[in-house]
């Protein structure tokens, strides 16, 4: 077929210029240009020539912690249904469209923001940015789609019953977060997916996505002027939203140990604890990671793989993290042990905790941490696809383009101090949500 013999060699030359990428860039290596179109939409553009490829993404203030109450899971539907026909084409035709440039297209759905990605050559960038504006402006929302991936988000809810680490994470932020959107995961629920129709998902679409408030980045082989030319061609015409959605009331954190027990015939006990965090734009987020990374996001390295795994052989992995969002998100730890050895976890957990709070760390945990996460970043832009990802992520959470040599400044900067006063204000062991999944019998769960 013509179609398939046209799309054969741009399939196998994008992908062999994905495996030919240039390796990770130094942040001063990295020049964001930023502006914003006259109906309000943000453009940024990171000009990388040596390759023909561009990937262009489409931010939008449309995540699901703007689910309308009791309807959770409408932001991913709609995110969901966006490739799935617009403006008068079909999913396949959509499909065939991408598919005979050997691009990709997809649309997803986090707490804060939704996303709609394409990838071309760029010789086919036009394509490829016309089936864009097609999909975030003009989604069909044809009423047998909906159903398809209606059924197939409620597969995977129903699957995640039979995963304790799913099973778990998601009793920890409905009891912490409450009536708070967090509450709930992306994906939303049953009741809401099941109550889903195209003409809420149509309400919401028209409610939220709107340029204003909204990133447009191109990163690859493109230049500033043609990506603001072909992004006033695609996006120019689209018109301002409305007003901005009030903000959720804020979450009172726990007070006390609220320990949830989830009864499930297994061998291993699954159990996450935590409390509250901070917001992705708070200051004390620099020191907070370094901090963390010491405690248990430093793998092999941190305090909490040192105690419960390699010296007491509680756990095969066990880690700590902040899910900062626009909102203040989590603090958690989560492991897996042994049924019987779960109060042994429990109270090794604690005492890293505590003691991590009142005591200093040592000159070299915080070098290594601090070496560690500058010298990991550049790998977090490795690819087009993951430099547009986190341009998206600076625009939606205020971050700015400076982010990038900010981002090494500041982990650079965090002292000891600094890692003792962030322990002691965000570490609240005796205030904290325990869920653990296991054979409760077997168990017999207590936190000291």
């Amino acid at each position: 077929m013509p179609v398939a013999r046209r799309a054969f060699l741009p399939a196998l030359l994008l992908a062999a210029c994905c495996l030919l990428a240039p390796g990770p860039a130094g942040a001063a290596d990295i020049q964001v240009h930023r502006e914003v179109l006259d109906n309000g939409l943000v453009l940024q553009v990171v000009e990388r020539h040596a390759l023909p490829i561009v990937t262009v993404q489409m931010g939008i203030r449309a995540g699901a912690a703007l689910d309308p109450r009791g309807a959770a899971g409408t932001a991913s539907l709609t995110a969901a249904l966006l490739t799935e026909g617009a403006a008068g084409h079909s999913a396949n035709e959509i499909a065939d469209a991408i598919e005979f440039v050997g691009g990709r297209l997809g649309a997803g759905v986090e707490e804060d923001f939704a996303r709609a990605t394409v990838t071309v050559l760029s010789r086919d960038l036009d394509t490829g940015l016309g089936l864009l504006a097609d999909v975030v402006r003009r989604p069909a929302f044809e009423p047998k789609e909906v159903e398809r991936v209606k059924k197939e988000v409620l597969g995977g809810i129903e699957a995640d019953e039979d995963e304790p680490a799913k099973v778990a994470g998601k009793a920890f932020d409905e009891a912490l977060f409450g009536a708070h959107p967090y509450a709930h995961p992306p994906e939303g629920d049953r009741d809401g997916v099941v109550a889903a129709t195209p003409e809420s998902l149509r309400a919401f679409h028209d409610r939220y996505y709107h340029p204003d408030g909204s990133v447009l980045n191109f990163v690859g082989d493109v230049t500033v002027e043609q990506a603001r030319a072909k992004a006033r061609s695609a996006f120019g015409d689209w018109p301002r939203g409305g007003a901005a959605p009030p903000a959720p009331e804020p979450v009172s954190p726990p007070k006390g140990i609220d320990l949830i027990r989830i009864d499930r015939p297994v061998t291993q006990a699954t159990v996450i604890m935590g409390h509250l965090g901070l917001r992705r734009s708070d200051p004390d987020f620099y020191p907070a990671i370094v901090m963390n990374y010491i405690l248990g996001g430093g793998g092999f390295a941190s305090r909490l793989v040192n105690s419960v795994r390699e010296e007491q052989g509680l756990a095969y992995s066990i880690g700590s993290g902040f899910t900062a969002l626009a909102d203040p998100g989590s603090f958690a730890v989560q492991f897996q042990t042994r049924n019987a050895a779960a109060n042994q976890a429990i109270a090794a957990v604690q005492s890293q905790l505590r003691r991590i709070r009142i005591g200093a760390v040592t000159p070299e945990e915080l070098a290594d941490a601090k070496a560690n996460l500058v010298g990991g970043f550049p790998l977090r832009v490795d690819t087009n696809g993951e430099m547009a990802g986190l341009l998206t992520f600076i625009e939606m959470y205020g971050l700015g383009t400076g982010y990038f040599d900010d981002y090494i400044r500041n982990v650079q900067a965090v002292t000891r101090r600094d890692v003792h006063r962030i322990a002691r204000k965000y570490l609240h062991p005796d205030d904290a949500v325990w869920v653990v999944v296991a054979n409760q019998a077997e168990a017999d769960v207590r936190v000291p």
